[in-house]
């Protein structure tokens, strides 16, 4: 990693990012992305860039960053995938139970094959609910139904958890640990959480090499930092429902 003083004092723990999708020009968007996904894509030649900074500046895959990617979407095969061989580092890649297959997700063959290349296979729940806005049955079958019909299906044990679209609470993390998760990964970890997890850095399409280097640093513009502040607010006080609406409003998605 660089030698700033910010990067020195967070050697001790490695950062954790957060993708999505990784696109090129003839990349097609699944259909059932939610809203203000595209916020949230990062080009092939960015994530390139990206890759080449950890690498040149001798980041350790675990050690110094873990590299994660939310959805499942084609496009981290497609994209994603050789790249990560191509520098040697390891992911961690979050499905989606339910769309395991469907249009602009990958399908079972290439499961598979993220974990013959030594990739990590996570659940992202079954149904992408927003797990706070569930009864406790509900959530315990999201956590349950998610890992078994991956586990079934790709015969490999799924141990690691990215809670779906980044609500959630003690219960709901202590209720993960009891369906047999060992990792949990949240996005922006909530004031009060007291449960063990790892928050993530969301890497944004916006995002120039210039800015990537600041997260890796643990640096935030000023902006960005109240861009964040309000949406996590929306997201404790308003629930998913306003949370999506704000983020249609203030990413101009219509």
């Amino acid at each position: 990693m660089g030698k700033s003083k910010n990067s020195e004092q967070r050697q001790c723990q490695p950062v954790v990012l957060m993708y999505h999708g990784i696109v090129s020009r003839t990349s097609a968007s699944p259909p059932e992305r939610e809203a203000g996904a595209g916020f949230y894509d990062v080009t092939a030649e960015n994530f390139r860039a990206q890759m080449e900074y950890l690498k040149t500046n001798g980041c350790t895959a675990q050690r110094d960053v873990i590299l994660t990617f939310d959805d499942g979407e084609m496009n981290n095969f497609e994209e994603a995938l050789p790249m990560l061989k191509e520098f040697g580092f390891t992911g961690y890649f979050f499905i989606i139970a339910q769309r395991v297959g469907r249009q602009g997700y990958m399908g079972w063959e290439e499961l598979r094959a993220l974990h013959e290349a030594g990739m990590v296979i996570g659940s992202h729940g079954f149904s992408h609910e927003i797990l706070t806005n569930l009864q406790d049955t509900q959530i315990q079958e999201e956590l349950a139904a998610s890992k078994k019909y991956l586990e079934r299906n790709l015969e490999i044990a799924v141990e690691s958890l990215s809670v779906p679209r980044g609500f959630c609470n003690d219960k709901i993390l202590q209720m993960a640990y009891k369906a047999g998760y060992k990792s949990i990964f949240i996005s922006e970890r909530p004031a009060g959480l007291k449960s063990a997890c790892l928050s993530r850095i969301a890497v944004k399409s916006h995002w120039l090499l210039r800015r990537f280097i600041q997260a890796m640093d643990g640096r935030t513009p000023a902006g960005e930092r109240i861009f964040e502040f309000s949406k996590n607010g929306f997201k404790q006080i308003g629930g998913g429902a306003l949370y999506d609406w704000m983020r249609r409003m203030m990413l101009k998605i219509k």
